[in-house]
């Protein structure tokens, strides 16, 4: 009994194994058979222009053949056989007509022929008509060396066919022979290779789907419930239509999982894209895995007659208000940098580590602003201009080579937009758009951890003197989109040190643009927002970088959650150099130039030259111990009572006067427009941040949360309380929660 119990059981599992192969066997033939259609032209278009059925199998077959690789070598013989036929009905026309008259009469005919055939340009003929149309003497070459051929023909009769043969013969090589140089033979297309990589391709496909149901799907498994479906090749590697698991945690679920993803099917994380289906339903994700890659071997600045192209793109888009800062990693797409909307102006926020290629991308934005005919920037750098010394040099105002430059730029920044302010109102605008006589304002701040600091002017001042640097680039990046003014900071930092402590200059910057270049703090990139990759995975030979999901003021998404490279050249300068510098208009340089004593106007009074200078003499004072060594590492630059140099050089790195401006209040009370968009989690823990960015992706049972993000039940109840008591929740059903009015969760916070 027992044995054949056994017998049964084997012949089950025999059963069972076999129909799993077989499966798996269809399974693969479908993807191979979806994979090949890609390579094998289709129907349709084989039949494009030939029918369809027999025919056009017949003529797809007939264009392999040798006999259409050679059409353009014989088309000289057919010529010669022309001409030959021409001079033997000559020679039958004579005994009628005549010799001269049959002369004229082929002359004109030949002459007819070739006009004909010079007007080709598509068809039988075309290559011939456009190797007449090359050079003008080649129609009149050919058509004498054919008629006097013919007329010789007429004239001598047979009697002298030995010389007219070698004369002929001699003609038709001589004229032929630039022909078969330029027009090679053809071979055909080697379709094998394209066959083997349709295979392989399949072959890794199945692999991947296969990985993902065993390692990802089955029970127990971290994606447990999902599948793979709506396999398409695409032209960088695969796509699926992940189906989600009805009740789980969505899109932000798979994205929380992708580091599990990538090694259950064996690909790095920056090749793996996890986006939104098109058709909008939560129970559909996009999965793209990535083979071969657009940007491996880099991506070049090339140009056109209207100036750089990135990608195939414009480098300045004038119709969206965009810089194209590269391709994506998927070749779905580039990624762009956003400069302008409707009524407004953005900056943003670049975050990588030294050799990650964040200089060489502030270099490709600068020109792209430059490129845009109507912003003007402004440079200011924590190490005094060493950092991309080429923007410096080509902005409409170098503050970078000192702090107390940095500090009048900030300034003079918000005394810009004070004037703004008050120009719109007086023109009931709404906002800013830039024009020929109006020019944005980007302030380009690099390492501004070293910048936005709390460094204060003058205590005792009521304006813009008694206030930190870090409170000015919050004033402008809460209040200076609508007046044309805006901040583009960069960092090895992400904490609120390099926001000068403000969540709401974080908050503001990147709803602009958000940049992640290669890191090996992942801890540091952890603290933005709406961002959970490890910029560590991404390759560090620099460009490659993270484009963090950013909307603007209406709510429409910017960026795609995948890795781009940005375009690199090596030497930005050239083409910064072939655009004008932007200048500021009238009204405000005259708004600066009253307040700091003429420093708009006499910008670039001090030379490049005079500034080395100065610093040289700094040097050598200090050496010869005039400069203490506090003074020297800490202090705001040369001191030109406390050494040495001639005037202009004295004068490098001397700040003007700043002078009081009249009732500076009214901008300093204004209400901030975009406080309602501007929700500070800074000093959330990492817990407390996950459940409330699972709230806002859509997750609000408070029993689906802890699977979602995969924190204990204990914790994430914890972290409810908190967020709920800081306002940042609210309950808005037993066990349902909601993010709260963000007027109320920006004061709370």
């Amino acid at each position: 009994m027992a044995v054949a119990t056994n017998k049964t059981r084997k012949t089950r599992k025999k059963k069972t194994d076999q129909a799993l192969e077989e499966a798996l066997r269809a399974d693969f033939e479908q993807t191979l058979a979806q994979a090949l259609e890609k390579v094998a032209p289709s129907e349709s278009e084989c039949a494009e222009k030939t029918g369809t059925g027999f025919a056009a199998r017949l003529r797809a077959v007939e264009a392999d053949a040798l006999r259409a690789r050679l059409r353009l070598q014989y088309q000289p013989w057919l010529v010669a056989s022309a001409v030959v036929s021409l001079a033997l009905i000559g020679q039958a026309a004579a005994l009628m007509v005549g010799p001269w008259a049959c002369a004229a009469g082929t002359g004109a005919l030949i002459a007819g022929t070739l006009a004909l055939v010079r007007s080709r340009t598509q068809g039988w003929w075309r290559e011939a008509g456009e190797w007449l149309r090359a050079h003008p003497l080649r129609m009149a070459l050919v058509g004498a060396a054919a008629w006097c051929w013919v007329a010789a023909s007429l004239l001598t009769g047979f009697g002298a066919a030995h010389a007219l043969a070698t004369s002929g013969l001699a003609a038709f090589l001589s004229l032929s022979a630039h022909w078969w140089r330029i027009h090679r033979i053809g071979y055909p297309a080697e379709k094998a290779p394209a066959l083997a990589s349709a295979v392989a391709q399949a072959e890794d496909a199945h692999h991947i789907e296969t990985a993902w149901n065993e390692n990802l799907a089955a029970q127990g498994k971290p994606l447990n419930g999902t599948s793979l479906a709506d396999y398409e090749p695409t032209r960088h590697g695969h796509q699926w239509t992940v189906v989600l698991r009805p009740g789980g945690g969505g899109l932000a679920e798979l994205r929380a999982k992708q580091t599990a993803i990538s090694t259950a099917i064996d690909v790095d994380e920056p090749m793996i894209t996890l986006e939104r289906h098109p058709s909008g339903r939560p129970t559909r994700a996009v999965l793209r895995v990535t083979l071969n890659s657009p940007v491996t071997d880099g991506v070049s600045v090339t140009h056109d007659e209207h100036g750089p192209v990135v990608a195939g793109k414009p480098l300045w888009d004038a119709s969206t208000g965009d810089i194209t800062l590269g391709p994506y990693a998927d070749g779905f797409g580039v990624k762009t940098w956003k400069v302008y909307r409707p009524n407004s102006l953005y900056g943003g926020y670049i975050f990588g580590d030294t050799g990650s290629g964040k200089s060489e991308l502030l270099n490709l934005i600068a020109l792209g602003l430059l490129a845009s005919g109507n912003t003007a920037f402004w440079y200011l750098d924590g190490q005094e201009g060493a950092s991309s010394p080429l923007v410096g040099a080509n902005a409409d105002w170098d503050c970078s080579e000192s702090p107390a430059k940095a500090r009048q730029a900030l300034e003079a920044a918000c005394a810009v937009m004070k004037m703004r302010q008050m120009q719109n109102k007086a023109a009931q605008a709404k906002g800013f758009t830039p024009t020929k006589d109006r020019a944005g304002l980007v302030l380009i701040i690099d390492e501004s951890h070293l910048v936005l600091t709390d460094y204060v002017r003058d205590k005792k001042d009521p304006g813009f003197g008694g206030m930190t640097n870090a409170a000015l680039a919050e004033l402008i990046g809460r209040t200076g989109r609508k007046v044309g003014v805006a901040i583009i900071a960069a960092s090895q930092d992400t904490t609120l040190k390099a926001f000068g402590n403000s969540g709401p200059l974080r908050s503001s910057l990147l709803r602009g643009n958000g940049i992640v270049m290669y890191s090996t703090n992942r801890i540091s990139a952890g603290i933005l927002p709406n961002f959970s990759a490890n910029p560590a995975t991404l390759p560090d030979n620099g460009g490659h970088a993270y484009s963090l999901e950013t909307t603007d003021a209406s709510g429409a998404k910017h960026s795609r959650a995948a890795t781009f490279r940005a375009a690199y050249q090596e030497d930005f300068g050239p083409d910064l150099a072939r655009y004008p510098v932007r200048t500021l208009e009238e009204d405000s340089a005259t708004v600066i130039d009253m307040y700091q004593s003429d420093a708009y106007r006499r910008r670039h009074e001090i030379t490049a030259e005079a500034k080395a200078d100065a610093v040289a003499d700094q040097i050598a004072a200090f050496k010869r111990g005039d400069i203490a060594i506090d003074e020297f590492l800490f202090g705001d630059g040369p001191d030109p009572e406390a050494r040495p140099a001639a005037p202009s050089a004295a004068a490098a790195l001397d700040v003007p006067t700043l002078k009081v401006v009249p009732s500076l209040a009214d901008l300093l009370a204004t209400p901030v427009e975009d406080d309602e968009d501007l929700v500070d989690t800074s000093g959330l823990t990492p817990v407390q941040r996950a459940v409330y960015e699972a709230v806002r992706d859509g997750i609000t049972r408070t029993s689906d949360i802890p699977t979602t993000i995969g924190r204990s039940r204990r914790g994430v109840y914890n972290a409810r309380d908190v967020l709920v008591e800081r306002g940042l929740l609210v309950e808005t059903d037993r066990g349902v929660l909601g993010l709260a009015p963000t007027t109320t969760a920006a004061r709370a916070a």
